[in-house]
């Protein structure tokens, strides 16, 4: 059986994911920069953990030894943080990515599945729902990051033995995701209802997305370990797009409740709509979105409500 390693594994996405392949009996290690005690508790099972520095070449070489497939989930910034941090962007989030890569090919890592942005590396729509081929005109450093890493994938891995699969992911959320960053509306929402505060709307709040439940993420990174070899790139949402007040009013609907909002300027960074083709995946990976929204707001609420263990 195969060694699938999860790089970005302590996480909300990495969390999920080796959770859901211990789940399924796979063989899986860990990888990240720390991880607290109880991490075997928090993944349901017990897992190889390596801890490691993404930007140590080194000590992403030597962790590498004995995968077999490798899931890049690594990533430190958020679209929400703008164009401020562009030349750190640069630094933190594509050159370790080029150096991983790299060091995948030498340690004879058969496929590496890098987790993109669906959200971000399109810009602006000319057409919705947006699909593979859609123009790539990122209109923040995030997203630029995301789509450089994709090509330097491709030419890195065009002429060796490592195969790859790229997911530019939508909007992902579920029960685990905490606000960092500014990462997740529907985590955002939570914490700041949770502490009286009232939520922030960025513009008129019609702004739209397609928000991915994280199960459905997790079956879509098995079906890309599993697929044959192919070197393609795959968007993975659900098709649907939904508003900021469409979201805020889901929630509500399941607290019980309304919350106090507040407009404030929409930002140059932030597409007007985003909304997903997810065919191809369909096709080629036989995998759709299955959870309703609505029933994965209704868990997220509820793993929210559970206090501490």
């Amino acid at each position: 059986m195969a060694v699938i390693g999860v790089f970005g594994a302590n996480g909300f996405i990495g969390r999920a994911v080796v959770r859901f392949l211990l789940a399924r009996g796979q063989r899986v290690v860990a990888l990240g920069r720390a991880f607290p005690p109880d991490y075997a508790s928090i993944v349901g099972g017990t897992v190889e953990t390596r801890v490691v520095d993404f930007n140590d070449t080194l000590s992403v070489h030597a962790t590498l030894q004995g995968i077999d497939q490798a899931i890049d989930l690594v990533n430190s910034s958020s679209p929400a943080l703008g164009n401020g941090r562009v030349v750190e962007d640069a630094a933190t989030n594509v050159l370790p990515h080029i150096s991983f890569v790299q060091s995948c090919i030498l340690s004879g890592v058969s496929r590496i599945v890098f987790m993109s942005s669906g959200g971000t590396v399109y810009g602006r729509p000319d057409y919705l729902p947006l699909d593979e081929d859609h123009p790539t005109y990122p209109l923040v450093s995030y997203g630029a990051a995301k789509l450089m890493v994709e090509h330097y994938l491709r030419m890195l891995t065009r002429d060796s033995a490592v195969d790859h699969v790229i997911l530019r992911v939508s909007n992902p959320f579920g029960p685990g995701q905490v606000l960092r960053k500014g990462q997740g509306l529907i985590a955002s929402i939570l914490e700041r209802q949770a502490a009286g505060l009232p939520i922030v709307i960025y513009g008129d709040g019609q702004a739209q997305r397609d928000y991915l439940y994280v199960d459905d993420l997790c079956h879509a990174l098995l079906a890309a370990l599993d697929a044959p070899p192919m070197r393609e790139t795959f968007n993975i949402g659900t098709g649907h797009g939904r508003s900021t007040l469409d979201v805020i009013r889901a929630v509500e609907a399941v607290v019980g409740h309304a919350f106090d909002i507040s407009f404030v300027n929409d930002r140059p960074t932030d597409a007007r709509s985003n909304i997903l083709d997810c065919g191809k995946a369909t096709r080629l990976l036989h995998w759709t979105a299955q959870t309703p929204f609505d029933e994965g707001i209704r868990r997220t609420v509820a793993a929210a409500s559970r206090p501490p263990q």
